[in-house]
């Protein structure tokens, strides 16, 4: 019997047969297209609108068969440390040193051998590993690291169908992204038909690769995807409940979709918490407070960090509040990094009238200072030289949808 944990997954990825996935239209669509073209897909969108899920989800086949490279950060990784995870997956090792001796040691198959001689290694690509054992000598193995341009494992890759999905890319190190633009280079070069290469990151990376390599350019396809449609939410909520054998009325999916602000992981977490309420029940009913209380829930347990920081920052004073109005602008842009001028057409809707970019200069200042949590943040240019004048980020980008959340909340607290 399904339980709501094996149907809802907030915290996971729902790959799994059992739990509840909506594709997610265009994006989804665009994604696909890129795969079956030889281009590498880069993802981009705000934190938690389902960019890991929607790419494991499409590539659960590869997955399933043990093609799937999965690295889920590159942050602090060199490039080699990805290509070592390559031939991990393939099984692949690299004879480094050896030592006379009577002690047991495993063999290798003599299926071929690859010379990789590089400036950051030189050393011997050996074959697949067996499980024969030697009483005759000891080997020392490390998996083999490369150049970014070493055609060898690019081969070995196409060979055996390879997929390498390359998670959280914004947060690379300089020289990663700059050897990994020259790896794509060779990798475009040799036209492959099997290997694939996934990039999920912000709407910067694709710039930031090409700034070091612009004839990689032709390569790369954005892929933006925006936080889930109404359509989409409904779905989950409707087929989640129905595979569990639970009655919910539309007015609740309805509250259920309008409370999830687009972002699928805020969804997974109200629908399981109502879903939990209801279980228990015979018959299994969802009601009216069991949403409320899945939100209650989520607000001061789950997410308790971010309203701290939201409190922390907004106007507790003040009839305009801009700090606040500051915040929900940020918020509601579909863009990560925003104008001020996109800033200050939307306080000026919120206000009623005409807000000049003086006025607000200074509360943006402030949602910069330590002594408002440093909610916001500059940019940086793609290339690491220096801020890009005029856009804002969130220093924390799961603040976003929460922020969108708790002013839904406050919009219907007043009404």
């Amino acid at each position: 019997m399904l339980t709501p944990n094996d149907v809802f997954t907030p915290g996971k990825l729902p790959i799994r047969p059992t739990n509840v996935y909506a594709a997610r239209g265009e994006a989804e669509t665009q994604f696909r297209k890129a795969l079956q073209r030889g281009m590498i897909p880069v993802v981009y969108g705000e934190y938690g609108v389902g960019k890991t899920s929607m790419a494991r989800f499409v590539l659960r086949d590869a997955d399933e068969a043990g093609r799937l490279v999965n690295v889920e950060s590159v942050a602090d990784k060199s490039l080699d440390e990805v290509f070592s995870r390559c031939l991990e997956k393939l099984g692949y090792a690299v004879t480094t040193k050896r030592v006379e001796g009577a002690v047991a040691a495993r063999t290798h198959e003599q299926s071929g051998q690859a010379e990789a001689n590089s400036g950051w290694l030189k050393a011997i690509v050996a074959s697949k590993r067996s499980q024969t054992v030697s009483t005759t000598q000891q080997v020392e193995e490390q998996f083999v690291v490369t150049s970014p341009t070493d055609s060898k494992l690019i081969e070995l890759c196409e060979a055996a169908g390879v997929v390498l999905l390359l998670d959280e890319l914004h947060r690379a190190t300089t020289d990663f992204a700059s050897d990994l633009s020259k790896f794509l280079k060779s990798y475009g070069n040799a036209s492959c038909s099997k290997f694939k290469v996934v990039l999920l990151g912000t709407s910067s990376d694709a710039s930031r690769l090409v700034s070091s390599d612009p004839g990689i350019d032709r390569l790369l396809q954005e892929v933006h995807l925006k936080a889930m449609t109404s359509s989409e939410a409904e779905f989950v909520v409707v087929k989640g409940m129905g595979d569990l054998a639970i009655k919910i009325e539309p007015s609740t999916v309805d509250r259920l979709v309008r409370t999830c602000v687009g972002s699928p992981s805020i969804l997974q977490y109200l629908a399981l918490e109502t879903a939990e309420a209801a279980f228990s029940r015979d018959p299994r009913v969802v009601q009216a407070p069991d949403v409320e209380g899945a939100l209650q829930a989520f607000v001061e347990t789950k997410e308790a960090r971010l309203n701290k920081s939201y409190v922390a920052a907004i106007e507790s004073v003040g009839e305009l509040r801009y700090r606040k109005q500051i915040l929900r602008a940020m918020a509601e842009c579909e863009d990560e990094y925003v104008t001020m001028e996109m800033i200050r057409t939307r306080v000026s809707e919120y206000l009623g009238k005409d807000i000049p970019s003086t006025a607000l200069s200074g509360p943006l200042r402030d949602l910069k200072d330590e002594r408002f949590g440093t909610v916001l943040s500059d940019v940086e240019r793609p290339d690491g030289s220096g801020r890009l004048a005029n856009y804002t980020t969130f220093k924390d980008p799961a603040l976003k949808a929460f922020i969108r959340l708790q002013i839904l909340r406050e919009s219907e607290g007043a009404a």
